[in-house]
């Protein structure tokens, strides 16, 4: 574990970092005040990720679109602009 100053850190972010995404962890120091640890943070798969608004989009009761899949996007827009229109 490697020790520098915050002054160091301030001058060579970019190092730092790219050290720190490698695998080490760096103790900064900075006057009087308590170290900090900088430490790369471990992604986390996608189940063990918390999301409760997407749980209650799953639970949520699903509806047919009223719109023909087969269709393109221009024809689904020509179809909406005689509805809103021409009707």
């Amino acid at each position: 574990m490697k020790t520098i100053g915050a002054k160091e850190l301030r001058l060579h972010l970019d190092q730092v970092l790219d050290q720190v995404l490698r695998g080490e962890d760096i103790i900064v120091n900075h006057r009087f005040k308590e170290p900090v640890r900088i430490t790369a943070v471990k992604k986390q798969s996608p189940k063990s990720a918390h999301s409760p608004g997407l749980h209650a989009f799953d639970a949520a009761k699903k509806r047919s679109s009223p719109f023909d899949p087969k269709k393109s996007i221009k024809e689904l827009y020509d179809e909406s602009i005689s509805d809103k229109y021409l009707n």
